[in-house]
């Protein structure tokens, strides 16, 4: 993102002192946005029936005539028992929480790009807790 946010920067300082049209620059910054968003999938798996509750937060980002790039978030509450999975689309980055509701078990959660995993992060501890995130380089 800081990269992103550096390539922005030095666009506007060449671009907007030569004269440049507004619409060169809003394809420009367009153009970097869609090279850095990515679907995702989260699956949190592990013990059969496991119940789990947890939160995921979506970054997603869109060219603003006004700041040049604005970044919103989505958070989504989740809960119930293993396998799940959850589906996100056109995202900068995402990342999650979740935490099993027992103290038996294994609790098992993987971001995946393109069916690849990105992060993963397992717990067997009691109602213990994992983290995991995603963002495209």
């Amino acid at each position: 993102m800081k990269k992103l946010l550096l390539i922005i920067s030095i666009l506007v300082l060449v671009l907007v002192p030569i004269g440049c049209a507004g619409n060169v620059i809003q394809s420009t910054i367009e153009d970097a946005l869609e090279g850095l968003r990515a679907d995702y999938t989260i699956e949190v798996g592990g013990t059969a029936g496991l119940n789990f509750s947890g939160r995921y937060v979506v970054v997603t980002a869109a060219y603003d005539p006004d700041t040049y790039v604005a970044f919103s978030t989505d958070s989504s509450d989740v809960s119930g028992n293993v396998s799940k999975q959850y589906t996100v689309e056109d995202a900068i980055s995402v990342g999650g929480m979740f935490q099993k509701l027992s103290v038996d078990g294994t609790l098992e959660v993987e971001i995946l790009k393109g069916g690849v995993v990105v992060d993963s992060a397992s717990t067997t501890e009691p109602f213990g807790a994992v983290l995991v995130t995603a963002v495209k380089e």
